[in-house]
């Protein structure tokens, strides 16, 4: 496994006072970090930005005559939100991709948790959340191929409906970025990159946890045309200790992608189709006291996208999404909860450049209507009793969003705005928020091998549906709405420190943020849980990472710590414990051998709703052997250890699965 730090071709960006200062002729890595200032609140920051902003303005007006400069544009790999690695965002990005793991994930949020500051949060299973610094739930963005991914499930997104074999890339930018994406990135985005074979594989691979399989086929059609399908299934597993997982399931997904141009405009259109059955929804309730699944959970996504040769890019898209979730308690009443909505959208945008500036505009609409939730209660001996917990709701943000790059030579400066307005309607109740959020970005580079960035940003999040309305159970027990939420809003600051010699790369980075009103997930009594707003909450860490490449092997080594606590002194829900890891794969031409060891601290301080943990060593090794070109096989054990542990201090977050052996056989025709 290979963390990359997110190469471009772009300038390396500095910051100084707040501003963002470019430098010529340096390879940038996604590197960052965040200096830790808690007495700094939303009014703070906006007085800091207005004068940033002032100094941009006046700097832009002296850059006339400095040396020229070109931005270059930033390619990223498989289909992206086109926000993700240009401008404002290019030096944040981490990446990376199925083909860099030692060992087989199993979702999206499994992939991830390979990046530096991505943590696994909520319950496991296929349906398993992830975290970035701190944040969690809708305060992430979260995207296939620069389409947002909105859900009202509880825990958050999880993309459990994407096999990773359908995965080439997945980028993490982590950070305030509601000035380009508007509300629900105040943790950042996570883009996945759908996959474009060159060539035609197919892949089975099976697993002891489970009795899990998945058959998976790639093939480009022709110049223009890709498929990419896949179908797995696994039964329960078991804990490292032997206890029962809830973690059935079986899905089958197709994806299928045209891309061609028209009169030199690039065109492309993807479709994706997927469908799951009986999946088992992990609980430490499992097995006595409380058995969830989902009979259903059915997604068709299409997207269109076109770029011309000046430099506009036009995205519409949709998404709909249908599943229905059923609690079985050992009183042996049955809840089950019935959930469909549609996501559409769209993204117009345009790049300009100069010999002194570049910049980009656009607006940016998505729009989620026709949000049913119906929730149904059948006892023994009793009716059925069923109510619409929400029913045609709607959710909507608009936004204009300016970014630009000023630039001397050896020096940059950059700033961004959005004015956002979003709202969120059920029945009678409705909650609307109009916003204008700012970063600025500067960075500082000596030499050729160091680099220092420094990132100032305000983000915003609306509540959702479900915070605000929300009646029913889950497999935490009954959750009830508070539609008297007000909106979260917060301050970031990043502070990056980069060493890169290209056989060595080093980087370490702290994060500081503000959030006012923030949303917390709380226990009103046993088996009863609501949503409150925290009058402050301070959120702060340290992540890195140290990269190392010879001839033959790559060795690196990651970590995270993160706090945060409200303004009372409480720990805030949602935060990872400490970890450390260390990856190393050895390559020869026909071979390869890797090895996973992760090492998570202790945690003894918990939030609202949570537990403490307690540390665990957790091993993955992997042998891979190309027989011959047309012929892998690839063998991996995940928990090598037998560890018993929690993926999460949720109160009823289960245990992670225990030892298991993979084997995956690749087959490609020789040509």
């Amino acid at each position: 496994m290979n963390t990359k730090l997110h190469h471009t071709g772009l300038k390396r960006l500095e910051v100084i006072a707040g501003t963002c200062l470019r430098l010529n002729d340096y390879k940038v890595f996604s590197m960052r970090a965040c200096i830790a200032w808690r007495p700094l609140t939303p009014r703070t920051l906006a007085d800091v930005v207005a004068r940033s902003g002032l100094t941009i303005l006046l700097l832009s007006m002296s850059l006339a005559a400095a040396d020229s400069a070109q931005l270059e544009e930033v390619l990223v790999s498989g289909v992206a939100d086109p926000r993700m690695g240009t401008l404002l965002t290019s030096t944040e990005i981490r990446t990376t991709s199925l083909e860099e793991q030692v060992t087989l994930p199993l979702s999206a949020g499994s992939l991830a948790d390979a990046l530096p500051g991505v943590s696994l949060n909520g319950q496991g299973g296929l349906f398993q959340s992830y975290s970035m610094r701190g944040f969690s739930r809708w305060r992430i963005r979260t995207e296939i191929s620069g389409v947002p991914i909105l859900t009202d499930r509880r825990a958050g997104n999880s993309l459990s409906f994407l096999p990773p074999e359908l995965m080439d890339t997945i980028q993490v930018n982590m950070g305030p970025a509601s000035s380009l994406y508007g509300s629900g990135a105040m943790g950042g985005v996570m883009n996945v990159s759908l996959l474009d074979p060159t060539e035609t594989s197919v892949s089975v691979s099976g697993s002891s946890m489970g009795n899990a399989h998945e058959v998976s086929l790639k093939t480009p059609v022709n110049e223009s045309i890709s498929v990419v399908g896949s179908i797995r299934e696994a039964s329960n597993g078991k804990s490292g200790g032997g206890m029962p997982l809830n973690t059935r399931f079986e899905q089958s997904a197709l994806y299928l992608r045209n891309k061609f141009f028209f009169n030199d405009t690039e065109v492309s259109t993807e479709v994706l189709v997927s469908n799951g059955d009986d999946i088992g929804k992990s609980s430490a309730l499992f097995p006595n006291l409380r058995a969830t699944h989902y009979p259903h959970d059915n997604h068709r996504l299409i997207n269109f996208r076109a770029t011309t040769p000046n430099k506009w890019f036009l995205q519409t898209y949709a998404h709909q999404q249908d599943w229905a979730s059923v609690t079985l308690r050992d009183s042996g009443i049955k809840n089950t909860s019935d959930y469909s909505s549609m996501t559409i959208g769209g993204l117009l945008s345009r790049i300009s450049q100069s010999d002194q500036s570049t910049q980009r505009y656009g607006l940016d609409v998505t729009r989620r209507y026709g949000v049913d939730i119906r929730e149904s209660t059948a006892e023994s001996e009793a009716e059925l009793a069923s109510q619409n917990v929400v029913n045609d709701g709607t959710e909507w943000t608009a936004g204009l969003f300016w970014e630009r790059t000023w630039y001397l030579n050896g020096l940059s400066l950059q700033g961004g705005l959005r004015a956002d307005r979003a709202g969120a309607q059920a029945a009678s109740s409705t909650t609307n928020q109009s916003d204008i959020n700012l970063q600025l970005k500067a960075n500082w580079q000596p030499n050729s091998a160091w680099g220092l960035t420094l990132e100032l940003g305000s983000a915003y999040r609306l509540p959702t549906l479900s915070e605000l309305y929300f009646e029913g159970e889950t497999p935490r027990g009954r959750l009830v709405g508070n539609d008297a939420l007000k909106s979260e809003e917060t301050v970031g600051a990043q502070l990056t420190l980069l060493y890169d010699v290209g056989d060595t790369v080093f980087e370490i980075a702290a994060s500081a943020n503000r959030v006012d009103q923030y949303i917390e997930r709380i226990l009103l009594s046993d088996g009863l849980e609501s949503y409150r707003n925290l009058e402050s909450g301070d959120l702060w860490g340290i992540d890195g990472q140290i990269q190392r490449r010879d001839n033959n092997i790559e060795h690196t080594l990651s970590w995270q710590w993160q706090q945060g606590e409200s303004s009372t002194g409480e720990t805030i829900a949602d935060l990872p414990p400490p970890s450390v890891r260390y990856v190393t794969v050895w390559r020869r031409s026909h071979y390869a051998l890797g090895m996973d060891l992760r090492y998570r601290f202790s945690r003894n301080r918990a939030g609202p709703g949570e537990i403490a943990l307690a540390s665990a060593a957790i091993l993955g090794v992997s042998a891979e052997w190309m027989i011959n070109p047309e012929w892998t096989v690839k063998t991996s054990i995940t928990n090598g250890l037998n560890k018993n542990y929690r993926t999460s201090a949720t109160q009823q977050a289960p245990f992670d699965m225990g030892r298991a052996i993979n084997v995956k056989i690749d087959w490609r025709p020789y040509p």
